[in-house]
């Protein structure tokens, strides 16, 4: 998504990630990646619970969050969405930006 940020932000779009990690492995990711959006942390899985993103035992033992992307209007209604059943698949950011135009 960081590749394509310019772009999204240039239809009006910004990226907010939601992630499972505790803070300090979010931030780590953060510096690593270089991600110039925000991250949520949710390592309760409290939003992740909410949005149906859970995936129980997704990882042996653990339980993680499916990749999701959703797309909101103005009055924050999801316009579009997508979901996957592995966590290692994403959307490309290509199709956000298709969705988006």
């Amino acid at each position: 998504m960081q590749s394509r940020i310019d772009e999204i932000r240039s239809l009006g779009a910004e990226v907010v990630a939601v992630s499972a990690d505790n803070p300090e492995e979010s931030r780590e990711a953060i510096e690593a990646q270089g991600y110039d959006f925000p991250v949520l942390c949710d390592p309760n899985l409290e939003l992740i619970g909410k949005l149906g993103l859970l995936h129980e035992d997704g990882l042996p033992d653990t339980d993680i969050s499916r990749p999701a992307v959703f797309i909101l209007d103005e009055q924050r209604d999801v316009t579009w969405r997508e979901l996957t059943d592995n966590w290692r698949v994403r959307v490309r950011p290509e199709t956000i930006l298709a969705e988006l135009r």
